[in-house]
């Protein structure tokens, strides 16, 4: 199965046209940054820690926001039966999912950056936490192609997206007001991160096996998902 330069590039400038015209998922990549903004600005002064806000935000943007965006994307591509065509011409499948996981990374990545503008860190941690949003992106959009693959469609995606969503980025805010829950939310990634981003204390070689744990266990999901919901079928 080879792999087209020149097919990725149309397919990249199919998604941003797309998305151009997709409100619901434009704004999902600048929510998290906005309220982020707006809550350092408004009470980070008053708490003396504004990481705090922008770890619980910056987390739920790289983790949450790409589940969501990438799922939502292939689902309603395979709902109007344009995925369909696509893969009906010269597209293979994994052309579409290299260019639909890619596009979503680069807006997670780009307007992450807003975050760096709040922390202000000097330029080791901004490289740091862009890392670490980084790993994030890559792991959520594994399990964003994963459930859109599975999915029928939008409304099945988003059902299923939003509580995975909530269950990797919204754990690791709740485990800062519950030791409970926070030693069930240290398995997850999105807990690694965020414990990375809000201390920048350096690399946590537990935090890195747990990571890679979940990576290689999403990989594992997507690739069963995949296989038996085949999109050239």
């Amino acid at each position: 199965m080879s792999i087209q330069a020149k097919t990725l590039q149309a397919l990249f400038c199919k998604q941003i046209k797309d998305t151009a015209h997709n409100m619901q998922v434009l704004i999902l990549f600048f929510t998290f940054p906005v309220i982020a903004m707006v809550m350092t600005q408004s009470m980070g002064k008053e708490m003396g820690n504004s990481a705090f806000f922008i770890s619980i935000f910056g987390v739920m943007h790289g983790v949450f926001t790409p589940i969501v965006a990438t799922s939502s994307m292939m689902s309603e591509e395979k709902e109007k039966n344009t995925l369909r065509v696509l893969l009906m011409s010269n597209v293979n499948p994994m052309e579409y999912l290299i260019s639909i996981g890619g596009f979503v990374f680069l807006c997670t990545m780009v307007t992450g950056v807003l975050f760096l503008f709040l922390g202000g860190y000097t330029p080791v941690e901004m490289l740091m936490f862009m890392g670490a949003l980084g790993v994030g992106s890559v792991i959520s959009i594994v399990l964003g192609l994963a459930i859109g693959s599975y999915a029928k469609n939008m409304m099945a995606a988003n059902g299923l997206a939003l509580p995975f969503g909530m269950i990797f980025a919204f754990l690791p805010m709740l485990a800062k007001f519950n030791d409970k829950i926070g030693q069930i939310a240290k398995f997850t990634y999105g807990h690694q991160i965020s414990m990375f981003v809000e201390k920048m204390d350096g690399i946590s070689w537990e935090g890195v096996l747990i990571t890679a744990v979940n990576f290689i266990v999403l990989i594992a999901v997507f690739v069963v998902v995949f296989r038996r919901n085949r999109l050239d079928s």
